[in-house]
């Protein structure tokens, strides 16, 4: 059984190199059946929680999805969409509103390129 402790556990020895340090977030698999009488003791305790394996990399990978996604998001905010976008050539309005789009190839027309910029300006300006 695979438990991964919620806190710093210690367990004194004799002496101090005796002693187990059990670490915040640290899984420890405890094999046998006296073994897991004592995670399953730790657990009851508050000191650990039962570690699931498929669940933790599905948190894993949930959180560098976000990451990526905040990523994203913080780059696009970096782009400079001008104050007066009629002075613009149609086809640099249309590399604007596909650099801002979160669908950069269905940007294919001004109109396409204006909402898109226009989506953008109301994301980095809720009111």
């Amino acid at each position: 059984m695979k438990i991964k402790f919620t806190e710093q556990h210690i367990i004194r020895g004799q002496t101090r190199a005796e002693d187990v340090v059990y670490e915040k977030d640290q899984v420890v698999d405890f094999k046998g059946r006296v073994e897991e009488t004592y995670a399953r003791a730790y657990i009851e305790r508050g000191h650990a929680v039962e570690h699931d394996e498929t669940a933790e990399r599905a948190r894993s990978k949930a959180d560098a999805e976000a990451a990526k996604a905040a990523a994203k998001l913080e780059a696009r905010g970096k782009i400079a969409i001008p104050a007066d976008l009629t002075k613009i050539a149609d086809a640099d309005l249309i590399k604007i509103g596909q650099s801002v789009s979160d669908e950069p190839a269905a940007i294919k027309t001004k109109d396409d390129a204006l909402k898109a910029i226009a989506a953008e300006q109301a994301r980095r300006n809720p009111t």
